[in-house]
């Protein structure tokens, strides 16, 4: 509440000249003969009072105090009525603190709940953020767990490869290292790739490598043969620009092209 507001209620009405002067006016109008007038009358009447925290019992008591303050005195109406008015001013001036003090009581106790709820905000926040931290610690145990078992994968497989003994061959067109596994030659024992006379070894350069049934891109394809795989040279053929091998392997005979084989 504004303290002009209070300053309006704390004063005390009937020492306002303009005030009495009113309340005479409209206390008179009731008793107009006219029912319209009258009830105009009595809601301004309301009005009037109510702007000063008043009612109509206010205004009898100050009356009737007014009237016995002068009948003990034997006169000065005015001045008893303006004293009789003073003492219900100071009665009601108390029940106005009063009701302000339960007012002020009724904030401290809002104003604290929300204290309590703004606790219990914070602590929730609080137990959130505490709880996303540990989520982004576990993560990130589980993450540099992953990278220790890639880790020791790798080592592992590292180790087997380096017990493998293998073959480094280079393309001498494409300078290209081929690494050939030794495990993967020919068994002298498999007839199919013992070498006849004309015959020679060579290398795959490329995976999935077609094998076809004639010397022509177009042609059926007999296989894929697997990058570093060895294979018997049978005879060479040149189909226009292009150098074709017939080739011998474990899936049967048929032609690649001759840059496709290490030779």
């Amino acid at each position: 509440m504004a303290i002009d507001d209070w300053k309006l209620i704390l004063a005390e009405p009937f020492d306002d000249s303009a005030f009495v002067s009113r309340l005479q006016k409209l206390v008179s109008m009731l008793g107009t003969e006219q029912p319209g007038e009258a009830e105009a009358a009595r809601r301004k009447l309301m009005e009037h009072l109510g702007a000063h925290r008043l009612s109509l019992t206010d205004v009898a008591m100050r009356l009737r105090d007014s009237a016995q303050a002068g009948a003990a005195k034997g006169g000065g109406n005015g001045a008893s009525f303006t004293q009789g008015a003073r003492e219900m001013s100071l009665e009601r001036q108390l029940s106005i603190a009063r009701g302000a003090k339960q007012e002020a009581e009724s904030e401290l106790r809002r104003a604290q709940s929300q204290v309590y709820e703004l606790q219990i905000a914070m602590q929730q926040a609080a137990f959130d953020v505490g709880r996303a931290l540990r989520g982004q610690a576990r993560a990130r145990m589980l993450a540099a767990t992953g990278w220790l078992a890639a880790a020791i994968a790798s080592v592992i497989a590292l180790g087997l490869l380096a017990r493998m003994p293998v073959q480094v061959l280079l393309h001498p067109r494409a300078g290209q290292h081929i690494v050939v596994s030794r495990a993967a030659e020919p068994d002298p024992s498999d007839v199919t790739m013992r070498l006849a006379p004309g015959e020679h070894y060579g290398i795959v350069l490329v995976q999935d490598l077609p094998v076809r049934l004639n010397p022509n891109d177009d042609a059926g394809v007999r296989a894929f043969l697997n990058r570093g795989m060895r294979v018997v040279i049978e005879q060479q053929m040149h189909v226009g620009v292009q150098n074709w091998l017939m080739i011998r392997s474990v899936t049967g005979n048929g032609w690649v092209r001759g840059g496709d084989i290490l030779h």
